[in-house]
């Protein structure tokens, strides 16, 4: 009876670890990471980003797989999750980006960018309205808590084509405080104060697999997976005009990203509801590394 729990343990640990291999293999044939490796990408503004596979690090106790970049991000507002992940893992059943506090960073920064050009346009459409002469300011200060969870799931272990899996959720509430002062006689000072909360949900989808064509060369059987954000949105007290702004600021949007066999990333298109900005990365050169050497490079 010892000897066949011995072996049924034994099985259970070769099964594991047979599993943890298929695992990394998957994700090694989509996001491969020797070191030595690099891949240089351009955007929609002809400006280029050079990503390193790098040392693994260690991460609050725990290892990640790590790239670095170039040139170093300057703005959070320009941080991309879906294709700037400095630390990731690879488990039995995902590929995950440790991001969480990188996304709080840069949702923080396209927050207060937003505000600034919501207040100022308010502040116009306002004024547009009144009598010649009277003018009326608005200030408008805030506070913000945002909670994104630690981990974007990118990209499940061997997934099944059209069927979605949440990738990421981001809370945030903003506490705003909204004063209105007017050179008009018989306006008094009036404040509002409103409590928006929302919570941002995104899934992903692997669609299938494409041929793409890229300044790096043609790649073939690359996977194509789409991700679509969601906002739901509440107002305290309940202003319908103010969740229609702030839905206009929070807009859902669409990433889509096709990735190589044994290279990677090669492309990127990113599009925003309501502005129909268009964001885009393509990959123009690489090298992928291995024990032996050089696999691959363009």
């Amino acid at each position: 009876m010892l000897k066949k729990i011995r072996t049924a343990f034994l099985l259970l640990l070769v099964f594991g670890f047979s599993t943890t291999l298929m695992g990394n293999e998957w994700a090694n044939y989509y996001f491969p990471d020797a070191l030595g490796s690099y891949w240089t990408y351009q955007n929609q503004d002809g400006d280029e980003l050079t990503r390193y596979a790098i040392e693994p690090q260690e991460v609050n106790g725990e290892t990640h797989r790590a790239f670095s970049y170039e040139p170093a991000l300057e703005n959070w507002a320009d941080y991309n999750y879906h294709t700037h992940p400095y630390f990731y893992q690879v488990s039995d059943d995902w590929t995950a980006f440790l991001v969480g506090d990188d996304i709080e960073n840069a949702t923080r920064a396209v927050t207060e960018q937003q505000w600034q050009e919501v207040v100022s346009v308010m502040k116009e459409q306002i004024n547009n309205q009144l009598p010649e002469g009277v003018r009326i300011d608005l200030d408008v200060t805030y506070e913000l808590d945002i909670q994104a969870q630690d981990y974007f799931y990118f990209l499940p272990n061997n997934p099944t084509f059209n069927e979605e899996w949440e990738a990421l959720r981001i809370d945030m509430q903003i506490d705003l405080k909204m004063e209105l002062t007017s050179n008009m006689a018989g306006f008094p000072p009036t404040t509002q104060a409103i409590t928006m909360s929302l919570t941002l949900t995104e899934n992903g989808v692997v669609t299938g697999t494409e041929t793409v064509d890229t300044e790096a060369g043609t790649f073939d059987d690359c996977l194509v997976i789409s991700y679509s954000t969601a906002a739901t949105i509440e107002t305290e007290p309940d202003i319908p005009e103010a969740k229609s702004m702030f839905a206009d600021t929070y807009s859902e949007s669409t990433t889509t990203l096709w990735l190589a066999p044994n290279v990677g990333l090669v492309k990127m298109e990113q599009e925003s509801e309501s502005s129909g900005v268009v964001r885009t990365l393509e990959l123009t050169n690489y090298e992928i590394k291995t024990t032996e050497g050089v696999a691959s490079s363009q």
